[in-house]
């Protein structure tokens, strides 16, 4: 595509110039016009540009409708130049010195710098990309399995065949010319790592509940496909993943993403688990000083990938203590033991023993349990302290009750936690005087392997969902009545339901902070699903508001978050079913709604498209704000965006991502839906929670920021939105 001539371009500013108004007319090529139709038929049609593009505008309107470009996920990756050559030719010459000698160490890495071109990686990088896509294992309409992940790998290296270096001089005859196809294409395998690792950081993040948009952005057979490659070609693979993992690790991972960083992580979890846990033991040496430090991006990897293993292995933590670390690394210390503190402190007090008991040893009623846990003789086993500051809702002690329950609800968790760590200490200790075949076998007697702790911990947060719920009550109740007995005003019930709410998420975070976000998950989830704790109770909580901020923001916080969207979602939909069949005495009944008309059903789509939103846009409104006030106090002397920073701002992106993805899917997607992409942006307009709206949030922020850095960090994150929204 070329611009107007320079011809056409004086003529334009010189009827410009004599007031003539020109209508605006299509960019030309050759004399020809250059149009992309978007409207017409199959054979016309431009394919790509409406997945990349969506037209807003009213119908009929004279105003030019705008093109925005809302996701290119799915639709174009990048690629990290991960075993580039160095950038700047004026380095000292003592670091050319050294570069040479690490490649002349490893001729395939010298072959793949110095001989594939820019040209040669864009299209190697392309061909492992159309390989993934077209050879995809899928199941077809008759049942049978279509390819596989070693298929795909074999398909991937046979790209190997399309390279041949340019004839040398020395050897200019058909025997040298033709080769083999290792010599032909030496150093390839350190182009295809480096775009299986691009394409595995650019994966959909797992548990978002978010499904991938391309075969392209999925974690697990992308992770699947490298496995296989390195059974293939152990002797070329392998290595090539160490150099890839090491460069990623020293350049790449302050810069990387969260999400990104999170992919990496498992993805190497999932191949040591696989691969007999073959690392080099120097790179744990070498990268244990950074999980000992304060959060940062080098030591989330390293505890990602740790945890992902001990997550994907029977054993848990102490078959990674076992095979995998060597003998007395510090970061079974740092990772394994640090994250079960709280939980190997936790004294259970005679009360609460008899809670446990009453709740998993005893087949006791679950009513008799609830009378037991607002009883006044509950309360006196207890000893409950006097609150000295009684404007303080927020104290633990006040909801001592609810965080009793939920502390003997997840019991299994708790005693799961003292006894990994006992194991691990126990390992360790073996492991470092060299009794390895003690150790290994130590775990077959302690552990319980029947025991399925998500699905028994789940089935109890049912249950005693009415336990947790009176406990909540009463300590609310009791507290409303102290403050006004002395005070003689009344706190705001919701604002105190809301403390009582996060006091009990804290409790359950101290306990789930060592499990895995498998679990983690879905039991969050179903404190959300039973309505034991409300979708803004949960925001609130994760996002710290308090508690101190770099305990209280995690990284995938906005995982959490996504799932109180989706739970205000559904749950809004379903009481306005339920209201349908509810004659007012909690009768249901059918109703046959065949003769109404197209307008009512637009009206009932319309009143169900403002349900949702009045239900979930404080959620956003309250995130975007929080994380502004958080970005805002980033001390002036700062000099790069701190950790906490940048796992708000990716992580309202997702969430924003994650948002419109259960709205669409909830409201859009149905058959019956009669209502658009715009509807649902103006319904966000309505409610002040569109791009524009929520970036004068970070707007009004950035004009109280003191620091140079918080103003840079909110106005991109100001831009996001608008571009996002």
């Amino acid at each position: 595509m070329t611009a107007p001539s320079n011809e056409s371009n004086e003529g334009m500013e010189t009827e410009a110039a004599n007031g003539i108004n020109e209508e605006k007319v299509p960019m030309t090529y050759m004399e020809e016009q250059l149009l992309l139709d978007l409207m017409g038929g199959e054979e016309k049609r431009c394919k790509s540009i409406p997945y990349l593009l969506s037209l807003e505008g009213s119908q009929g309107s004279e105003n030019d409708a705008d093109l925005k470009c809302r996701s290119l996920h799915g639709i174009v990756f990048g690629r990290l130049n991960i075993f580039d050559a160095p950038p700047d030719a004026d380095e000292d010459d003592d670091d050319d010195e050294g570069d040479d000698a690490e490649t002349e160490a490893n001729p395939n890495l010298e072959s793949y710098v110095k001989t594939f071109s820019l040209a040669d990686r864009f299209f190697l990088s392309d061909a492992v990309r159309d390989v993934l896509m077209c050879h995809r294992p899928m199941v077809s309409d008759a049942g049978a399995d279509r390819s596989s992940a070693k298929e795909v790998a074999e398909q991937i290296w046979a790209i190997s065949h399309l390279f041949r270096p340019p004839p040398t001089v020395e050897s200019n005859d058909d025997a040298s010319a033709e080769g083999s196809s290792e010599v032909c294409s030496k150093g390839i395998e350190y182009g295809i790592i480096e775009t299986l690792m691009s394409l595995i950081v650019q994966c959909t993040a797992q548990g978002s509940g978010i499904p991938s948009s391309s075969p392209l952005q999925q974690h697990l057979y992308l992770s699947r496909v490298l496995l296989e490659l390195t059974k293939l070609k152990p002797s070329l693979v392998p290595p090539a993943i160490v150099l890839a993992i090491s460069g990623l690790f020293q350049d790449f991972l302050p810069s990387l993403t969260p999400t990104a960083r999170e992919n990496l992580g498992l993805w190497l979890a999932f191949h040591l688990t696989n691969t007999e846990y073959q690392w080099p033991k120097a790179y744990w040496d070498h990268w244990a000083p950074y999980a000992a430090v304060e959060p940062n991006s080098r030591g989330a990897f390293i505890a990602t990938a740790l945890r992902g293993m001990a997550a994907l292995s029977s054993e848990g933590a102490v078959t990674v203590v076992n095979a995998c670390l060597p003998p007395a690394s510090p970061l079974v210390q740092s990772v394994f033991l640090d994250a079960v503190k709280n939980t190997e402190k936790m004294c259970i007090e005679e009360a609460e023993k008899d809670l446990v008991d009453r709740m998993w040893n005893s087949s006791e009623d679950t009513d008799f349990i609830r009378q037991h846990i607002i009883s006044d003789e509950l309360s006196e086993s207890h000893g409950a302290a006097v609150l000295m500051d009684d404007s303080n809702m927020h104290h633990p002690s006040v909801w001592w009750r609810c965080r009793m329950a939920a502390r003997a609800v997840l019991y299994p968790y708790v005693r799961d936690s003292k006894r990994t760590a006992a194991l691990v200490k126990k390992a360790v200790k073996q492991h470092t005087n060299g009794n390895d075949a003690e150790a290994n076998n130590m775990s077959d007697e302690d552990i319980d392997e029947t025991e399925d702790l998500l699905t028994d911990v789940t089935d109890a947060i049912a249950r005693f969902k009415s336990v947790m719920l009176a406990a909540l009550a009463k300590d609310a109740e009791t507290y409303q009545e102290r403050v006004e007995s002395e005070n003689g005003a009344a706190k705001d019930d919701d604002q105190l339901l809301l403390a009582g709410e996060v006091s009990l998420m804290e409790v359950v975070s101290d306990i789930l902070i060592s499990v895995d976000s498998v679990d983690a998950l879905p039991l969050i989830e179903s404190f959300l699903k039973h309505e034991i704790v409300s979708g803004f109770g949960l925001t609130t909580w994760v996002l710290g508001e308090y508690a101190d901020v770099k305990v209280a923001v995690p990284s995938n916080w906005w995982k959490f978050v996504s799932l109180a969207v989706q739970n205000c979602v559904t749950s809004t939909l379903k009481k306005l079913e339920k209201e349908k069949t509810d004659l007012g005495g909690g009768i249901g009944m059918i109703i046959d709604d065949s003769g109404v008309d197209d307008e009512d059903a637009k009206e009932a789509a319309v009143r169900r498209l403002d349900e949702v939103t009045k239900a979930t846009v404080p959620i956003l409104t309250y995130v975007v704000e929080r994380a502004c006030n958080i970005i805002a106090s980033i001390p002036s002397e700062t000099k790069k965006i701190p950790t906490v920073g940048a796992n708000l701002i990716e992580g309202i992106k997702q969430l924003v991502r994650a948002a419109i993805f259960h709205l669409n899917s909830s409201l859009l997607e149905s058959s019956s839906s009669l209502l658009t992409a715009q509807d649902l942006l103006n319904g966000l307009a309505s409610m002040d929670a569109n791009g524009e709206k929520l970036a004068s949030i970070c707007q009004s922020a950035s004009a109280s920021c003191e620091g140079e850095q918080g103003k840079k960090t909110l106005q991109s994150l100001s831009t996001s939105l608008e571009k996002i929204l």
